[in-house]
Formats: C-alpha cells, structure tokens, sequence
C-alpha cells in the first residue's frame, strides 16, 4: 500500500473546485499527508487518481484491522503487549471515543461514515478475546513490532474517512 500512496500522491492532478459546490470528499490520512509534506504538495484541489484511491481504501482496510478492540490483529497486538485487563479497557474507550467522534463527524462533516467504525466495535466486542494457555514475555523484536503496528495505525486511521457536501 505504501508505494501505491506515493504514486497516487504523486500523480495527484489539481483542478479548481468552485466554493459551495458538492459532492464526496475522501479526507487524506496522515500518511497522505506526510507524504505530500515530504514532496511539497498540495493535497487541496486535488482530483483522486486510481493510484490515489486504492491506497486511500487500502489505509481505510488497514486503519479497520488494526482497531485494538477484540480479535482484529490490532486486538491481538494489544492483548499481547499490555494484557488482558488493559485489553478490555482499551477496548471500551475505543468505543466510546468513536461514538463521540462519530456524532461529531455527522454534525460537522455531514458524513455517517464514522459510524462504520462504532458498528465494527460493537461487533468486535461482544467476541471475547481468546486466552492463551501460555503467555510468555515478548522480548524487545517482538515489543518493538507491535509499537510499529500501533503507528501505522495512526498513519492509516481516519475519525472522518469522508465529507459530503
């Protein structure tokens, strides 16, 4: 996904959009960002090229897996690093957050889009989490990759995926 984000980044074609007019705007991930800063692009105006566009599902594909709620990997990650209690916490103020945000995103984006995520929550924590009949210390390779997996999903995720106008 990562080369696909640059080349649809890079290929991004801007046009001026004419103030109040409407349609779907797809909001760029942080990773988008990144990448445009890193070139010095404009992510405004711009038209979504298919290069664009598969990267921008394929970050919202991530972002949804590695929610750290129940048995997505994200789930899995978190369970594995800080246990079952802070699990279930996590869990929870997952769900909560995103309920809050999804009202937001509503109200200010006029998008229902975040409520995808409060209804894969809501699944995903009515599925207990498996136990393990043995944990074992996950030593520092193991630590570390799961510190890499809570950053690309800060990279992928969006609280508004889209505006509608």
């Amino acid at each position: 996904m990562i080369p696909i984000a640059f080349a649809g980044v890079l290929t991004l074609q801007h046009q001026h959009i004419a103030a109040g007019s409407s349609g779907i705007t797809f909001n760029d991930p942080l990773l988008f960002r990144l990448i445009a800063r890193a070139f010095k692009i404009s992510l405004d105006d711009g038209v979504a090229n298919s290069f664009y566009l598969a990267a921008w599902f394929g970050a919202l594909v991530t972002a949804l897996n590695l929610m750290p709620v129940g048995q997505l990997d994200g789930g899995h990650g978190t369970f594995s690093v800080f246990g079952q209690g802070i699990h279930w916490w996590i869990g929870r103020v997952a769900f909560v957050t995103m309920a809050a945000i999804s009202v937001l995103g509503w109200l200010w984006h006029g998008s229902p889009s975040g409520f995808v995520y409060v209804v894969l929550l809501a699944i995903m924590l009515s599925v207990r989490h498996p136990r393990p009949e043995q944990m074992e210390p996950l030593g520092l390779a193991r630590t570390i990759i799961g510190i890499v997996t809570l950053i690309v999903f800060a990279l992928c995720f969006l609280p508004f995926p889209i505006t509608i106008t």
